[in-house]
C-alpha cells in the first residue's frame, strides 16, 4: 500500500521553503521603498536669530564748517550775438575785391576791400560841378539887377544854388559808396564776390546784394548750457569771472547775461559769456569751437562739502545719531569738483557715505570712520 513520504531532505518540501523566502524578501523591499518615498527630503530649520545687541556697521564723515566758492565746471561753444551781411549801395560791376574778403579773411577797420566801377558816378559829380557853377553866376547876374522884383530874383537864385550844391554833395556820396570799407575790424565768414560781378542794394539787385557775411570780434560769445538750479547757486550771476579753455589757448571771460527761456528738449539755461576786452582780437577762437568753461560763484562761509556717496534719494542722507539711523535731507547751495555744498546742520555721530541696504529710520548701527578724503 502507497503512503507519503515525510523525509526532511524530499525535494518538494524544500521548493515550498525557498518560495516564502522569496516572496518575504520582496514584501520586504516594498516596504523599504515605500518608507523611503514618504521620508521628508531636507530638514526644516527654524528661524535663526541674531544677537539682540548686533548692528551692522557704516561709514561715516563728520563735516566741518568752511568757507567754499562754488565753481561750475561746465562744457559749451563760441556762437556770435550778431553777423553782418555786407551791400553795396552803389549799384554797378565790380572791379576790384580784396584778396583778404574770403572766409577767414580779416579786414582792418576803415581799409576798403571791394571797388565798384566809378566812371559813372565820377560824370554825375562832374554833372553836379557844373551845376553849381551854372547856379553861382545866376546869384551873381540876380544881386546885379535893380527895380521892385530884384529881392525875389536874388531868392530865387540862391535857392537854386542850393539845390545844386546839395546835388553835388550827394553825387560826391554815391562816388563814395563804390569803395566799400566797414568801420570796425571784421572777420569774414563767407564771400562768392568776384570781379565783374553787378551789386548793388537789394530793391535793384535782389539776392546778388550780399557781397558777404562778416561779424566783428566783440560780436564772439560762449553759449553754456546750464541747469537752472545751478544758477541759483551764482546769484547774482551776471558780471561773475570765468575761465575758457580750448584746445589753443586759455581766455579771460565773464557772464554776460542768461537766456530768459528754457531749452524745450532738454530743459536746459543758456549762460553767455563774453571774452576780456584786453585779448587781442587774433587771438580769439573762432566761432564753433568747443571750450571747456569755469564759472567762479560766491564765497559761502559756514557750508559743509559733502562727498556725492552721501547723497540718497531726492539729495537726502542719514545721519548717526545715539547709535541710529535719523534722516536728513539739508539746503543745498550747489555742486562742484569738490563735492556737493550744502547749509551746515547738526551731524551727531556723523554722516553716512557707505551703502546700507534696507536702511529706515531708526534702525540701529556702529558708526565707522571712513578713510581720509571719502
Amino acid at each position: 500500500m502507497a503512503h507519503q513520504s515525510t523525509n526532511p531532505e524530499n525535494p518538494s518540501g524544500k521548493g515550498r521553503w525557498r518560495g516564502y523566502a522569496q516572496a518575504g524578501l520582496i514584501i520586504l523591499f516594498i516596504a523599504a521603498a515605500i518608507y523611503l518615498a514618504r521620508a521628508p527630503q531636507r530638514a526644516e530649520l527654524g528661524p535663526v536669530s541674531a544677537p539682540a545687541d548686533a548692528a551692522p556697521s557704516v561709514k561715516v564723515i563728520v563735516p566741518s564748517p568752511t568757507e567754499h566758492v562754488l565753481e561750475l565746471d561746465l562744457t559749451g561753444t563760441v556762437t556770435l550775438d550778431r553777423k553782418l551781411a555786407v551791400v553795396s549801395e552803389a549799384e554797378g560791376r565790380v572791379a576790384w575785391v580784396s584778396a583778404d574778403f574770403v572766409n577767414g579773411g580779416r579786414i582792418p577797420a576803415n581799409e576798403v576791400f571791394v571797388r565798384i566801377d566809378p566812371r559813372e558816378y565820377e560824370l554825375g559829380v562832374r554833372s553836379a560841378k557844373m551845376a553849381v557853377a551854372k547856379a553861382e553866376a545866376q546869384v551873381q547876374m540876380a544881386r546885379r539887377a535893380v527895380g521892385p522884383d530884384a529881392g525875389l530874383l536874388i531868392a530865387e537864385a540862391e535857392a537854386g544854388l542850393g539845390q545844386a550844391e546839395a546835388e553835388l554833395a550827394l553825387a560826391n556820396l554815391q562816388l563814395e559808396r563804390t569803395e566799400i570799407s566797414l568801420p570796425f575790424d571784421a572777420r569774414v565768414m563767407s564771400s562768392e564776390l568776384e570781379v565783374g560781378d553787378l551789386v548793388g542794394p537789394p530793391d535793384a539787385v535782389g539776392k546778388l546784394s550780399v557781397l558777404g557775411v562778416v561779424y566783428r570780434p566783440d560780436a564772439l560769445q560762449v553759449r553754456v548750457p546750464t541747469r537752472v538750479e545751478d544758477l541759483a547757486s551764482l546769484e547774482p550771476a551776471i558780471g561773475r569771472s570765468a575761465e575758457v579753455s580750448t584746445v589753443h589757448g586759455n581766455y579771460e571771460a565773464g557772464v554776460a547775461r542768461i537766456s530768459s527761456v528754457v531749452a524745450l528738449e532738454s530743459r536746459l539755461a543758456h549762460v553767455f559769456l563774453k571774452f576780456s576786452d584786453g585779448i587781442p582780437h587774433s587771438d580769439l577762437p573762432v566761432p564753433g569751437t568747443f571750450v571747456e568753461v569755469t564759472i567762479h560763484g560766491p564765497l559761502r562761509d559756514g557750508v559743509f562739502v559733502l562727498p556725492e556717496a552721501a547723497a540718497r534719494e531726492q539729495d537726502s542722507i542719514w545721519i548717526v545719531q545715539d547709535g541710529s539711523l535719523r534722516a536728513l535731507k539739508p539746503v543745498t547751495i550747489g555742486r562742484s569738483n569738490d563735492g556737493w555744498v550744502v547749509e551746515a546742520f547738526e551731524p551727531g555721530d556723523g554722516v553716512v557715505v557707505s551703502i546700507l541696504a534696507g536702511a529706515s529710520e531708526g534702525l540701529r548701527v556702529s558708526p565707522d570712520p571712513a578713510p581720509s578724503g571719502q
